[in-house]
């Protein structure tokens, strides 16, 4: 005679439900983990971005293409600069951003990355380096002109105080004023 065949299927047992909970645990927090890395940043002043800024300008998007480096879609963005306030963009000045669709369909996005629109007036605070994101503080560098003036990617205003110093967190000025406020920040000794 035959002893009994035990029928309860293997990945039930009580053993292979802690593995199974300890795997989605192990997981979970590689995710988290993950997530974290890929969006996280530290909030930068006013000063420190105008501190780590090594070229800085005023001018209009006028290309936008995606080209293949090192493997990888990158957005290269070309300005023609209408006010250089630090360093020396040149006429033009060229920035290349992690991300975009390749003709060939591969496709990376980088959540957060700033995108541009041909013609778009900005203000951005760059690097000279290349790096996934050249402006600094990943898009903290980057002001959009708007109805109310140039505006950050967290709708904060570029605005001027009454003692004529540029901050965050006003109701705009106008450009050239502002721009006038920018260049004196930028030769102002760090």
């Amino acid at each position: 005679m035959r002893a009994p065949r035990d029928t309860t299927p293997r990945d039930m047992t009580p053993q292979s439900g802690i593995r199974r909970m300890y795997r989605f645990a192990f997981a979970l927090t590689f995710l988290a983990a993950t997530c974290a890395f890929a969006t996280t940043y530290a909030e930068l002043t006013l000063d420190e971005l105008t501190t780590r800024a090594e070229t800085a300008f005023y001018g209009a998007v006028s290309a936008v293409n995606v080209e293949e480096r090192g493997g990888d879609p990158y957005t290269v963005v070309t300005f023609d600069v209408t006010r250089a306030l630090t360093g020396e963009p040149g006429e033009t000045a060229t920035l290349a951003f992690l991300g975009g669709t390749l003709d060939d369909g591969r496709s990376l996005v980088v959540t957060g990355m700033p995108q541009f629109g041909l013609g778009e007036e900005v203000i951005v605070f760059a690097y000279d380096a290349p790096y996934y994101s050249p402006i600094v503080g990943f898009s903290q560098g980057l002001w959009r002109l708007s109805e109310e003036g140039f505006r950050d990617e967290a709708g904060r205003v570029l605005s001027l105080n009454e003692a004529d110093e540029v901050t965050r967190d006003g109701a705009g000025a106008g450009t050239d004023a502002l721009l006038d406020a920018l260049v004196t920040r930028f030769e102002e000794p760090q």
